[in-house]
């Protein structure tokens, strides 16, 4: 159990993990209690910058563990085939690409997933990640076809004309061919140990999203970033994700660090798959909340100021259009997963549900007047549930 690993004693709260950091051009490097952590930076996507983790085993002499792989694109391998050397070089000559034979993925992403096949070949390296997303991994070309019939229902609900649908799917990406299949070694399913590693489960963001407790730092993929909110889905498009889970995830990480800080003295650090490593994650979650409420109230006021109810496709450019086509879906789906949530709690209601028809499968939405308390704190509201649920449990347990 995770709790069980905090009782042992140690001594390194002398200074947080951040403050031995050492870096050489894209490779930064840890002294955690455990020992070395890498992070490597790579270019995964054209906009976005991810961090991809390197460190030895504590158990066998010459194995490596690598969290995440990068998304496999031209400039993600090269940018890894660089920090791989630097590590060699600047740090530890017994390391070398064909070290690494595990590789755990806290999610399947192409940023996080699309490099593991060039990897593998490479090494021959098992590949770990959650059951919930093994076949993405495993059988990417069906998963990407069938996610994408799912996904032209969700446009259509959303509002958008049958002949944008299709480019709207091409800049998201998720097409058959883009990522090539591996085997997956092992199905994780959340609250194994092994080698000094404690696998967390934390879906919201995805399915299958975990992180990985390893010593004083956990790694934490897309559910915990140090400066931006992480995208969102709704579960309505993909089951476990959506802002019920998502809040549900925060609240555990965030107990999982008191927790930890309670019994070292000293601080649980975030390693995050994107932006800068996370010292205080109570802190943090606390900033993510607040930004989820202020976007919430956001749409609501979005939802106020007119006169006629709104499709998620006509609330999407009041909140986040930036202009560039690849991100269109990624903004209709973080509305969406907002709309999911209010409906959920009642704050906001569909209108003219009679009309609705394969044909005509639009739904648009007003906020429910009749009930002002269901429009305010609604991630209050979210982790109010989760408190009472946490006290049936418990009382289930002394039961």
């Amino acid at each position: 159990m995770i709790s069980d690993s905090f009782g042992k004693p140690f001594v390194h709260c002398e200074k947080d993990v951040l403050s031995t950091a050492r870096s050489e051009r894209n490779v930064t490097r840890y002294e955690t209690r455990l020992g070395a952590v890498y992070r490597l930076e790579a270019r995964v996507l054209p906009y976005l910058t991810g961090s991809v983790y390197l460190f030895p085993s504590r158990e066998t002499t010459g194995f490596w563990t690598l969290v995440d792989a990068g998304s496999g694109g031209k400039e993600s391998s090269a940018d890894l085939k660089s920090a791989f050397a630097v590590v060699r070089e600047r740090f530890d000559p017994s390391f070398s690409p064909s070290a690494i034979r595990r590789i755990l993925l806290t999610h399947a992403h192409i940023d996080h997933f699309g490099g593991v096949y060039e990897l593998t070949r490479m090494n021959g390296a098992e590949v770990w990640l959650h059951a919930f997303e093994s076949r993405v991994v495993s059988a990417y070309d069906a998963c990407a076809i069938v996610e994408n019939m799912r996904y032209v229902n969700f446009l259509r609900e959303c509002g958008i004309p049958d002949a944008q649908i299709e480019p709207i799917l091409d800049g998201f990406g998720f097409r058959p061919g883009r990522a090539k299949s591996v085997p997956v070694a092992r199905k994780l399913l959340g609250g194994e140990r092994f080698d000094s590693i404690d696998v967390v489960y934390l879906p919201g963001h995805s399915s299958g999203h975990v992180a990985y407790l390893y010593g004083d730092v956990v790694f934490t993929g897309d559910l915990l970033l140090s400066k931006t909110l992480t995208q969102i889905w709704p579960a309505r498009t993909t089951p476990q994700t959506g802002l019920l889970n998502y809040i549900s995830s925060l609240m555990k990480l965030r107990e999982l660090a008191e927790s930890y800080e309670r019994a070292r003295g000293c601080k649980l650090v975030a390693f995050a798959a994107h932006e800068e490593p996370i010292l205080d994650i109570p802190e943090r979650v606390a900033r993510a909340f607040r930004g989820l409420e202020r976007r919430n109230q956001r749409l609501l006021g979005i939802m106020r100021e007119e006169n006629a109810p709104l499709s998620i496709a006509e609330i999407m450019p009041k909140m986040y259009w930036s202009g560039r086509p690849n991100r269109e879906f990624f903004a209709l789906s973080d509305v969406a997963s907002r709309v999911e949530l209010l409906l959920q709690l009642g704050a906001i209601q569909i209108v003219d549900y009679e009309r609705v028809s394969p044909s005509s499968p639009t739904l648009r939405y007003r906020p429910s007047f009749s009930d002002t308390k269901a429009t305010e704190n609604t991630v209050e509201q979210v982790l109010r549930m989760n408190a009472a649920r946490n006290e049936t449990q418990l009382f289930e347990r002394k039961a």
